[in-house]
């Protein structure tokens, strides 16, 4: 199965890639009115899959409510809630602006209300997978909702679709932030042009940064959000950043997390010791 997800995600990211330039123009709603239809025919095509090739124990069961069904939901999940959103957005920019923050704060207190569940997710954890992501417990998560009451309730442990919901909620502040930026962008006079300049480091080396700078609380006294700074940084470097959350937190599991900041303040002390020997 892991090779037929693989597949199918792939494809569906490109599709993704290939919309991508609507998501930030006026055609926005049709591309998430597509999308979503898309999405839909996905997971279903994902869920006749599984009941065709049923599950060879219980690892392969969670694997599949843990990560594969979430990552395909999530993506559905997206492209409805920004369709909700951009529907009822205000024409004047003015009034635009405030708009998506109040969305954004919604976000983000889904997301605070579920940070344990969260942190267990991304940290690469196992100890609770059977009771989140096996169907044979028969309980239901927080975030069941409106599943209990179809037949994908008989598919679903319930935290799957909490996984989903958590992972359209990382997507969406990245969404909103850059949302909230062309809504400024539009209430201020045409700036001279400047010279354009491009991240050529990896990416994760740009998320670094990003995190570095709001841990440390170095812009707007500790108050600009994550989504908010990675639109920021691909919008003066010209880099598309992804799901800066989802790579964070894949980030954490490797051995050394942080070597790019680490390289960056060895090359410092060598700069200032190679000046200090001139």
């Amino acid at each position: 199965m892991e090779e037929y997800f693989n597949g199918l995600l792939k494809e569906v990211d490109q599709r993704m890639a290939t919309t991508a330039p609507g998501m930030d123009g006026k055609e926005v709603i049709g591309v998430c009115r597509e999308m979503v239809s898309y999405l839909k025919g996905k997971n279903r095509e994902l869920k006749e899959y599984a009941l065709a090739h049923p599950f060879a124990g219980d690892a392969k069961e969670i694997l599949y409510f843990k990560y594969y069904k979430p990552a395909l939901t999530g993506r559905l999940l997206y492209y409805y809630r920004v369709y909700q959103i951009e529907s009822g957005c205000p024409a004047c920019l003015r009034v635009a602006e405030p708009y998506y923050r109040k969305a954004m704060e919604r976000a983000e207190r889904m997301m605070e209300r579920y940070l344990p569940f969260y942190q267990y997710y991304h940290s690469g954890a196992t100890y609770r997978d059977s009771y989140y992501f096996l169907r044979a417990k028969g309980e239901l998560s927080p975030e069941s909702g409106s599943f209990v009451l179809d037949e994908e309730a008989e598919f679903s442990t319930g935290y799957d679709i909490l996984a989903a919901r958590l992972i359209s909620v990382e997507m969406l502040l990245v969404h909103l932030s850059r949302r909230m930026e062309r809504a400024a962008q539009g209430t201020e006079t045409e700036a001279v042009p400047e010279k354009e300049h491009r991240w050529t480091n990896t990416k994760i080396a740009a998320i670094l940064l990003v995190y570095g700078i709001h841990v440390t609380g170095s812009v707007d006294e500790g108050n600009a959000e994550i989504g908010e700074l990675a639109a920021l940084f691909e919008k003066h470097f010209h880099v598309d950043l992804g799901n800066v959350y989802h790579a964070f937190g894949r980030l954490r599991g490797q051995q050394n997390p942080t070597a790019f900041l680490d390289e960056m303040k060895e090359r410092l002390l060598k700069k200032m010791r190679d000046m200090d020997s001139r």
